[in-house]
Protein backbone atom coordinates (compact mmCIF):
# COMPACT_ATOMS: atom_id res chain seq x y z
CA UNK A 1 0.00 0.00 0.00
CA UNK A 2 1.24 3.32 -0.99
CA UNK A 3 1.60 6.34 1.49
CA UNK A 4 -1.11 8.86 0.97
CA UNK A 5 -0.18 12.29 0.44
CA UNK A 6 -0.38 13.91 4.40
CA UNK A 7 1.74 10.93 5.49
CA UNK A 8 4.54 11.97 2.96
CA UNK A 9 4.10 15.53 4.42
CA UNK A 10 4.25 14.65 7.67
CA UNK A 11 7.40 13.04 6.95
CA UNK A 12 8.98 15.94 4.88
CA UNK A 13 8.06 18.07 7.82
CA UNK A 14 9.96 15.45 10.30
CA UNK A 15 12.87 15.44 8.13
CA UNK A 16 13.47 19.07 7.03
CA UNK A 17 13.09 20.01 11.56
CA UNK A 18 15.35 17.50 12.36
CA UNK A 19 17.44 18.60 9.73
CA UNK A 20 20.60 21.35 11.41
CA UNK A 21 20.62 24.76 9.64
CA UNK A 22 24.18 25.37 7.56
CA UNK A 23 26.28 28.28 9.38
CA UNK A 24 26.84 31.41 7.32
CA UNK A 25 29.98 31.60 6.17
CA UNK A 26 32.20 34.41 8.31
CA UNK A 27 32.61 38.02 6.57
CA UNK A 28 35.95 39.05 5.44
CA UNK A 29 36.58 42.14 8.20
CA UNK A 30 36.47 45.10 6.09
CA UNK A 31 34.14 47.91 5.24
CA UNK A 32 30.38 46.63 5.28
CA UNK A 33 28.82 46.62 1.85
CA UNK A 34 26.12 48.21 0.59
CA UNK A 35 23.01 46.22 -0.59
CA UNK A 36 21.90 47.57 -3.98
CA UNK A 37 18.48 47.17 -3.40
CA UNK A 38 17.95 49.00 0.08
CA UNK A 39 18.11 52.76 -0.79
CA UNK A 40 16.79 54.61 -4.16
CA UNK A 41 14.04 54.75 -7.23
CA UNK A 42 14.45 52.36 -9.49
CA UNK A 43 14.10 54.12 -13.22
CA UNK A 44 10.58 53.15 -13.76
CA UNK A 45 9.58 55.15 -10.62
CA UNK A 46 11.56 57.99 -10.68
CA UNK A 47 9.94 58.58 -14.09
CA UNK A 48 6.54 57.75 -13.14
CA UNK A 49 6.71 60.47 -10.21
CA UNK A 50 8.26 63.00 -12.95
CA UNK A 51 5.41 62.22 -14.89
CA UNK A 52 2.82 62.88 -12.33
CA UNK A 53 4.39 66.29 -11.14
CA UNK A 54 3.75 66.95 -15.10
CA UNK A 55 0.29 66.17 -14.99
CA UNK A 56 0.03 68.49 -12.01
CA UNK A 57 1.73 71.14 -13.16
CA UNK A 58 -0.65 71.79 -16.24
CA UNK A 59 -4.02 71.33 -14.38
CA UNK A 60 -2.48 73.71 -11.88
CA UNK A 61 -1.53 76.25 -14.69
CA UNK A 62 -4.49 75.77 -17.04
CA UNK A 63 -6.79 76.68 -13.47
CA UNK A 64 -4.15 80.00 -12.97
CA UNK A 65 -4.88 81.13 -16.40
CA UNK A 66 -8.69 81.72 -16.00
CA UNK A 67 -8.35 83.16 -12.93
CA UNK A 68 -6.34 85.51 -14.60
CA UNK A 69 -8.77 86.07 -17.52
CA UNK A 70 -11.65 86.34 -15.02
CA UNK A 71 -9.18 89.04 -13.20
CA UNK A 72 -8.68 90.82 -16.28
CA UNK A 73 -11.97 91.15 -17.27
CA UNK A 74 -13.26 91.85 -14.07
CA UNK A 75 -10.94 95.26 -14.31
CA UNK A 76 -11.91 96.37 -17.77
CA UNK A 77 -15.57 96.00 -16.14
CA UNK A 78 -14.30 98.17 -13.18
CA UNK A 79 -12.34 101.04 -15.54
CA UNK A 80 -15.75 101.34 -17.75
CA UNK A 81 -17.91 101.89 -14.01
CA UNK A 82 -15.37 104.44 -13.19
CA UNK A 83 -15.51 106.13 -16.85
CA UNK A 84 -19.31 106.26 -16.10
CA UNK A 85 -19.50 107.70 -13.24
CA UNK A 86 -16.91 110.76 -14.52
CA UNK A 87 -19.22 110.91 -17.16
CA UNK A 88 -22.18 111.91 -15.01
CA UNK A 89 -20.31 114.66 -13.31
CA UNK A 90 -19.11 115.71 -16.37
CA UNK A 91 -22.40 115.61 -17.92
CA UNK A 92 -23.91 117.49 -14.40
CA UNK A 93 -21.20 120.67 -14.96
CA UNK A 94 -21.42 120.85 -18.94
CA UNK A 95 -24.76 119.46 -20.37
CA UNK A 96 -22.65 117.62 -22.83
CA UNK A 97 -20.70 114.28 -22.38
CA UNK A 98 -16.86 114.42 -23.20
CA UNK A 99 -15.07 113.05 -26.47
CA UNK A 100 -12.14 112.25 -24.46
CA UNK A 101 -10.58 110.80 -21.58
CA UNK A 102 -8.46 113.50 -20.36
CA UNK A 103 -10.78 115.79 -18.74
CA UNK A 104 -12.65 113.37 -16.76
CA UNK A 105 -9.81 112.20 -14.33
CA UNK A 106 -9.94 108.75 -15.26
CA UNK A 107 -7.18 106.74 -14.10
CA UNK A 108 -7.32 103.46 -15.62
CA UNK A 109 -5.74 100.40 -14.70
CA UNK A 110 -1.85 100.29 -15.84
CA UNK A 111 -2.52 98.06 -18.74
CA UNK A 112 -5.57 99.10 -19.87
CA UNK A 113 -6.81 101.87 -22.45
CA UNK A 114 -9.81 102.98 -22.50
CA UNK A 115 -11.66 104.58 -25.73
CA UNK A 116 -14.76 107.10 -26.25
CA UNK A 117 -15.77 106.81 -29.58
CA UNK A 118 -18.72 109.19 -29.55
CA UNK A 119 -20.09 111.59 -27.12
CA UNK A 120 -22.98 113.86 -27.40
CA UNK A 121 -25.63 115.78 -25.20
CA UNK A 122 -27.88 113.05 -24.87
CA UNK A 123 -25.24 110.29 -24.71
CA UNK A 124 -21.73 108.47 -25.39
CA UNK A 125 -19.78 105.16 -25.94
CA UNK A 126 -16.66 103.71 -24.91
CA UNK A 127 -14.69 100.34 -25.32
CA UNK A 128 -11.24 99.27 -23.41
CA UNK A 129 -9.25 96.36 -23.83
CA UNK A 130 -5.77 94.97 -21.94
CA UNK A 131 -2.19 95.05 -23.33
CA UNK A 132 -1.94 91.68 -24.79
CA UNK A 133 -4.89 89.99 -24.54
CA UNK A 134 -7.81 89.96 -26.66
CA UNK A 135 -10.81 90.54 -24.26
CA UNK A 136 -12.49 93.87 -25.00
CA UNK A 137 -15.31 95.30 -23.08
CA UNK A 138 -17.71 98.07 -24.14
CA UNK A 139 -20.52 100.24 -22.92
CA UNK A 140 -22.86 102.85 -24.20
CA UNK A 141 -25.37 105.32 -22.62
CA UNK A 142 -27.96 107.22 -23.83
CA UNK A 143 -30.14 108.03 -27.02
CA UNK A 144 -29.02 107.82 -30.48
CA UNK A 145 -25.71 106.30 -29.46
CA UNK A 146 -24.69 102.56 -31.13
CA UNK A 147 -22.83 100.31 -29.34
CA UNK A 148 -19.29 100.74 -31.17
CA UNK A 149 -17.87 96.88 -31.15
CA UNK A 150 -21.33 95.26 -31.22
CA UNK A 151 -21.33 93.32 -27.98
CA UNK A 152 -23.35 95.49 -25.87
CA UNK A 153 -27.09 93.72 -26.29
CA UNK A 154 -28.70 97.59 -24.71
CA UNK A 155 -27.88 100.67 -23.44
CA UNK A 156 -26.50 101.36 -19.57
CA UNK A 157 -24.78 97.17 -19.85
CA UNK A 158 -21.38 96.16 -20.17
CA UNK A 159 -20.47 93.61 -22.63
CA UNK A 160 -16.74 91.43 -22.94
CA UNK A 161 -15.69 89.91 -26.07
CA UNK A 162 -13.47 88.71 -28.22
CA UNK A 163 -12.86 89.97 -31.55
Amino acid sequence: MAPSARTIGRLLALLTQSLPHPKKPKQETGPPMKRLDSHGFTFVEALTAIALMTVLTVLVLGRFSKTREYALRATMMSDLRNLTTAQELYWRLNYAYSPSVGPLNVNPSATSAIYITEATASGWAAWNEVEGTLFQCELYFGNGVSSPLGYAPSSERIACGTP
